[in-house]
């Protein structure tokens, strides 16, 4: 997004829309972390806010709104550096064994599912258009479209006819980074 103008907590868009700045994210862009090649895809999720970048090597290719976790100790969203581990075109989420929350959920059919930490992971959420908030129980929601968008860009690829697919290190899996830039870190 590049914002032509600012006049006191309002900022004018190219297309010569006004929005308020508070609700205006704007990524920075960031390195590949260590591992990471020139021509390899890999995801920046930035929790403070809210905001998913999809790389491929330096090149920002693909920036949308997600919705992390609470910041609760049981709806936290995992942060560090993660390779989605299985890629799944559907799945049922439920966390119906839990008994330490106040209310249950069940949701069938769940489009665009790629975990990459446990049950930790992306995928769509059609129950909600709350993006740019924290909301989820865990996992990085992202609206249909974007969620789709980004399980075609990920390796490795799921092929025609398949449901799901378990990447194994040759597939060269996609690199996840989930960090909270409202942390300072610590260089010593």
């Amino acid at each position: 997004v590049r914002v032509r103008r600012a006049v006191k907590g309002w900022v004018q868009l190219r297309n010569g829309h006004w929005m308020k700045r508070a609700a205006l994210a704007i990524p920075s862009v960031r390195e590949p972390p260590d591992g990471v090649g020139s021509s390899e895809r890999w995801i920046d999720v930035d929790v403070a806010q809210q905001v998913l970048v999809a790389y491929e090597g330096e090149v920002p290719l693909f920036a949308t709104l997600v919705s992390t976790g609470r910041n609760t100790k049981q709806s936290e969203t995992p942060l560090g550096v993660f390779q989605i581990w299985v890629k799944l075109d559907y799945s049922d989420m439920d966390d119906l064994e839990r008994t330490d929350v106040d209310k249950n959920y069940a949701i069938q059919d769940v489009p665009w599912v790629q975990f990459f930490r446990g049950s930790y992971g992306f995928h769509a959420a059609f129950w909600h258009d709350d993006f740019g908030r924290r909301r989820s129980h865990g996992c990085i929601n992202l609206s249909p479209a974007d969620a789709r968008t980004l399980f075609h860009f990920t390796h490795p690829v799921l092929p025609p006819g398949w449901n799901a697919i378990l990447p194994v290190p040759e597939d060269r899996p996609t690199t996840v980074v989930v960090r909270d830039a409202s942390r300072r870190v610590s260089s010593r």
